[in-house]
């Protein structure tokens, strides 16, 4: 019997194994097919521009903006402000193909991946190419796009329909290239630093055949931001180790806000930041080797590098990866990444360090007795890094309420901070989360660099909740308990689980709706002698017990805008059609027609009957008019058409009298 049931538990095992890999290999076709509809379309595109390149211009007042811009912020030359204005143009053309082509946007972004696959990493190291992936690529041209885009680290990006991209096979030129070994054009070396003397692997060198390469190494006209990004139906292991080789192009004389910079980030089914790395060009870390190529220049670069990221808390949670390198601001300056080995790889020491907060999900804790919380963690220190300091934060809304500048216990790599509940304030309520900030000091030529590391949480959803934990009565009398509208949120918002009596006063009033005190309470607020709410002070006061919801309940406004009626700049297409046209002069005629083209040459025309037969047709030289003799036609209507020098034919009717 044992036999027996053994013999079925196995079976039972290779038809789960058979049946999982039949649908990871129907995912990974599904993908090959999007990836090459894909690459037909970028095929489409390069036809649609080159077809449309001489039709349309960039409007005048882009042009010169763009012109001011880059001088004003680089040593820019005529040839390569040219270059710039031709790289906007090109995007700009981008964009229009996608607005006349809305259905082909499908095949730029990734399919996710069937739940019963659970593995958290497939394809990892691209040895299958890029299924799964999605890329994108923000071609920012100046200076439409000014500064206002570039946050450094905090820049935002996202795919839509006009930035998606598909990688191309060993151009190093394009916004994402599939490195493959094993393709023609394939470059062992990293061209820009084998032609400054070093030679840094394309490919990781104990990794496989193949990686991917975010962004190009040109700039001149557009600050560009590459992503690839990957979904995760379920994340299985807690941490997502990774390798990278990051170049970067470095101007002494730019501040760092608009350096390039590399960022790593996870992201949860929410979208809230798991854990996340940011390096910005900076000669002074040590991180970098640094290539000294002119007073004006620097190249910064690495070798192959392992990292980490930790996302213990969302395991076996969804969750997305997502990979950004940029240039610097104002676009003469590059930035470049190889990636490889995502989480395919496990890192024996992150070289970057690593950090990470234990689960902590805490409802109502006990402001009475002010009972102390634990909120413990583990770290690492980057390579050849000492820890100099670790401190908490505890958070509402992105804003910090309260700090804890050291922990109570601290090893070689574990820590524990005590958090007291009165520190989230008087009266809380709501979600706080916990940051920790972790800096280490490493010995660089050029000094002590001071790497950060940061947790902004402990878990998905808050850390600490303060819902339905109101006490049950409130009283409030002058002056301890006098507010204003310009006081902060926990004093001038007051709930209770049963009642509030006031005697106190409301004062001030800055005239801003959904800005008063609010007091409400389950059963009643109750205004005693006392209580006075001055001229133009706001208060409400309404029965809705503990609810964390502390909503000014003020008019609504007469109109509510519609998103529809909001533009996205992103989808402002910067050309003017170019109205190429010609003009029969005379028309109608009895003898000689001049044909004249405007704003254009043409080298070939035909005439024919209305009913298609061609009575003249020739070659010319290429001009912009030229004279024919129709007098020996027959009387009525013929049709001329003029094709012009880049291959566009017009048309209009002659009529002989």
């Amino acid at each position: 019997m044992y036999k027996i049931l053994k013999t079925v538990i196995v079976c039972a095992i290779c038809f789960n194994s058979y049946n999982i890999s039949a649908q990871l290999n129907e995912y990974l076709n599904s993908e090959e097919n999007r990836i090459s509809s894909a690459n037909q379309i970028e095929l489409e595109i390069q036809k649609f521009i080159d077809n449309n390149y001489n039709n349309y211009v960039l409007s005048k007042e882009v042009t010169d903006d763009l012109i001011t811009h880059l001088r004003s912020e680089e040593e820019f030359t005529d040839a390569e402000l040219q270059n710039a204005i031709k790289k906007t143009k090109v995007y700009e053309l981008r964009k229009l193909f996608f607005s006349e082509n809305p259905d082909k946007k499908d095949s730029y972004f990734a399919r996710p991946m069937p739940l019963s696959v659970q593995q958290s990493c497939v394809n990892g190291d691209f040895e299958n190419g890029t299924a799964g992936y999605t890329f994108w690529s923000d071609a920012h041209p100046q200076p439409a796009s000014g500064t206002a885009f570039f946050l450094s680290c905090a820049t935002p990006t996202a795919p839509t329909v006009l930035n998606a991209v598909t990688p191309a096979n060993n151009n190093l030129n394009a916004a994402v290239t599939l490195i493959d070994n094993t393709s023609p054009g394939y470059t062992q070396y990293d061209p820009i630093l084998a032609g400054l003397g070093v030679n840094i692997p394309t490919l990781f060198p104990s990794g496989g055949n193949k990686c991917i390469k975010l962004n190009n190494q040109q700039g001149f006209g557009s600050s560009d931001i590459t992503t690839v990004s990957r979904y995760f139906p379920n994340i299985n292991q807690e941490t997502i180790d990774f390798n990278f080789s990051l170049i970067m192009d470095n101007k002494p004389a730019h501040g760092q806000p608009i350096q390039p910079f590399f960022r790593v980030r996870v992201l949860d089914q929410f979208n809230n930041v798991v854990d996340e790395i940011c390096i910005v060009a900076n000669p002074d870390n040590c991180l970098f080797n640094v290539i000294y190529v002119s007073n004006n220049r620097r190249v910064l670069y690495t070798d192959w590098i392992c990292a980490r990221l930790n996302v213990g808390e969302i395991l076996n949670q969804p969750g997305t990866i997502e990979f950004t390198v940029s240039d610097c601001q104002p676009s003469a300056h590059f930035g470049t990444v190889y990636i490889d080995n995502i989480c395919g790889s496990v890192c024996a020491t992150p070289r970057l360090g690593a950090l990470n907060t234990n689960a902590t999900n805490i409802n109502c804790p006990d402001t009475i007795g002010n009972t102390p919380i634990q909120v413990c963690g583990t770290f690492q220190a980057p390579l050849n890094a000492t820890l100099s300091s670790i401190s908490l934060d505890i958070t509402q809304n992105g804003t910090v309420i309260g700090t804890v500048n050291a922990p109570t216990q601290l090893t070689a790599n574990t820590f524990c901070f005590t958090v007291l509940p009165s520190m989230f304030g008087a009266s809380p309520t709501g979600n706080f989360e916990f940051q920790i900030d972790a800096n280490f000091n490493v010995n660089c030529p050029a000094g002590t660099f001071i790497y950060t590391i940061s947790d902004n949480s402990a878990n998905i959803g808050p850390d600490v909740t303060f819902i339905d934990c109101c006490l049950s009565t409130l009283t409030l009398a002058s002056p301890a308990d006098d507010v204003n509208n310009l006081a902060p949120s926990i004093v001038k918002k007051k709930e209770r689980s049963d009642w509030i009596k006031a005697a106190n006063i409301v004062s001030v009033g800055d005239n801003a709706l959904s800005n008063g005190v609010v007091y409400h309470a389950a059963n009643y607020v109750e205004l005693n002698p006392g209580f006075e709410a001055v001229l133009g002070a706001q208060f409400s006061a309404y029965p809705e017990g503990c609810s964390a919801n502390y909503t000014y309940k003020a008019q609504a406004p007469t109109t509510i805008p519609r998103s529809s009626d909001i533009s996205n700049g992103d989808e402002t297409i910067n050309l003017i059609k170019v109205l190429k046209d010609f003009a029969i002069v005379p028309n109608p005629s009895s003898s000689t027609i001049e044909v004249i083209m405007n704003d254009a040459k043409f080298n070939r025309v035909t005439i024919s009957t209305i009913d298609g037969k061609i009575v003249n047709e020739r070659n010319i030289e290429k001009t912009d008019k030229t004279l024919i003799d129709v007098s020996s036609y027959a009387n009525g209507i013929y049709i001329i058409n003029v094709t012009s020098e880049n291959g566009q034919v017009y048309t209009k009717k002659l009529i002989k009298n």
